[in-house]
């Protein structure tokens, strides 16, 4: 049997482990929410941008958000692309192309990316009516819009920011994708390929 001594003396050491859990678990939660706000933008985006180069993806930083346009018309002829399928984004209302509903036989899916984690340089894309998955899934070639201020250091800030925005539960996406690069593929002997469950080619233009 276990005497009155030891009880307390166990009850006493569950007690302060427990606070010293809640006192770490606190202070996580502190540096996580203030995290995006230690760390200058500006390097954020040098840190994604490295980053997603490394996993094979290509990056276009535009210096006004009004040469949007003319960069995605530049990317579609310079891809040879005879159709086109994107979100109903203001940003795309003037594009020269209409979007195209078949999916399957698209050569470009363009849509937007609501964050962009720097850490692991992954576009983070919140799916919806009017912004469908597989526009970023189904075409060879995915081009994503992102503004340089939706750049977060990690994914810890990420879920601290959707938490403020979806505060109201009615309102959440159906479903979030995390894409870092193009799609990748490895065989049985470790022979990476690309392209083959999804996209090969994965650019962003950062505005």
């Amino acid at each position: 049997m276990i005497s009155k001594g030891s009880k307390a003396f166990i009850l006493q050491n569950l007690n302060f482990t427990s606070i010293k859990e809640e006192k770490s678990r606190k202070g996580r939660e502190k540096t996580f929410s203030n995290s995006e706000f230690s760390i200058d933008q500006s390097k954020l985006e040098d840190d994604f941008i490295e980053n997603f180069k490394m996993v094979s993806g290509e990056v276009h930083l535009l210096a006004e958000k009004e040469d949007l346009i003319e960069k995605i018309n530049e990317l579609i002829h310079e891809i040879g692309a005879q159709s086109v399928s994107f979100w109903n984004m203001e940003s795309l209302k003037s594009l020269e192309f209409t979007s195209e509903s078949d999916l399957a036989n698209t050569d470009i899916g363009i849509t937007g990316a609501d964050f962009a984690i720097a850490d692991t340089g992954t576009l983070v894309l919140l799916s919806g009516p009017k912004q469908p998955r597989l526009t970023s899934l189904l075409p060879p070639v995915h081009i994503a819009i992102l503004k340089k201020e939706t750049i977060v250091p990690n994914i810890h800030a990420l879920f601290a920011r959707l938490g403020k925005s979806y505060e109201n539960y009615d309102k959440l996406c159906s479903c979030i994708s995390f894409i870092t690069g193009p799609s990748r593929t490895a065989d049985i002997e470790l022979n990476l390929t690309l392209g083959v469950h999804g996209p090969g080619r994965a650019i962003v233009v950062i505005i």
